[in-house]
């Protein structure tokens, strides 16, 4: 297996577990990784996800090379790279929030897998880049996450057309990182998000989640349109309705997820 599963007080955390190559992504970790987010959907009893690589030199280098070299047909190339984009959207349409924790390099596919998640925790000594330029290669898949997240053409084409790594720094300025924190006190800033998005309503937080998402390919009048209807149907929901007298009764709520 190479990504590994643990739960604990409703976080699931997913590991990518290749440390000796740099948690590289051949299609194998890809598959098993769409998979892992898939069933994390489906168990209502996760309440965060945490996407991490083992150890701290990397949160994930990228594309295994050596697996792309010895593709023998453009088939294999498109089963390869496809699975980058499927692990994207299977994030993406977790009903519950994802954390990534980005601690040393997040290269090429690895960068794009961290600013992917919904919310991206890095270390001061983490190094975010898209260095496929210099083997010929492009970071097209991953593109489509990070032109989001910075929301600059100019920023995408500066990343993709140097093959510059950024500084975590610099990395929380472009928009490619939710906070940088020091080493020693990343696994402490991610367990204090968890326990926050964890008090929350599942139910807001799955409407939450999808409806920016979907408004951000929209344009503003039907955006506008959109989040009316979003936000209807969501004070309609038994939580917000159990938010809304536990306010009152000046009590905790008790969240059923609907």
């Amino acid at each position: 297996m190479n990504v590994s599963v643990a739960t604990r007080s409703g976080v699931r955390t997913l590991t990518i577990d290749r440390e000796t190559k740099r948690n590289a992504l051949d299609r194998a970790t890809l598959e098993e990784l769409e998979s892992a987010f898939e069933e994390a959907d489906r168990d209502t009893s996760v309440r965060v996800i945490v996407l991490r690589g083992a150890g701290d030199r990397a949160f994930c280098a990228g594309a295994d090379l050596k697996e792309v070299l010895g593709h023998e047909s453009i088939q294999q190339s498109r089963r390869h790279f496809d699975g980058v984009a499927r692990v994207i959207t299977a994030m993406q349409n977790c009903a519950q929030p994802v954390i990534s924790r980005v601690s040393g390099f997040a290269l090429a596919g690895g960068c794009g897998l961290a600013v992917a998640a919904d919310f991206s925790l890095a270390s001061e000594d983490a190094v975010l880049g898209l260095p496929e330029i210099a083997l010929g290669l492009l970071p097209l898949m991953v593109s489509v996450p990070i032109l989001r997240a910075t929301g600059s053409r100019k920023v995408l084409l500066d990343l993709v057309l140097t093959g510059r790594r950024v500084a975590s720094d610099e990395a929380l300025k472009l928009g490619l990182v939710t906070r940088v924190v020091p080493k020693e006190s990343l696994d402490a800033e991610i367990e204090a998000l968890c326990t926050t998005l964890a008090a929350h309503s599942p139910e807001a937080l799955r409407a939450g989640k999808e409806a920016i998402y979907t408004m951000t390919e929209m344009e503003s009048g039907a955006a506008l349109r959109y989040l009316r209807e979003a936000i209807v149907l969501t004070s309609r929901s038994e939580d917000a309705q159990e938010g809304i007298r536990a306010f009152f009764e000046k009590r905790e709520p008790e969240w059923t997820g609907r």
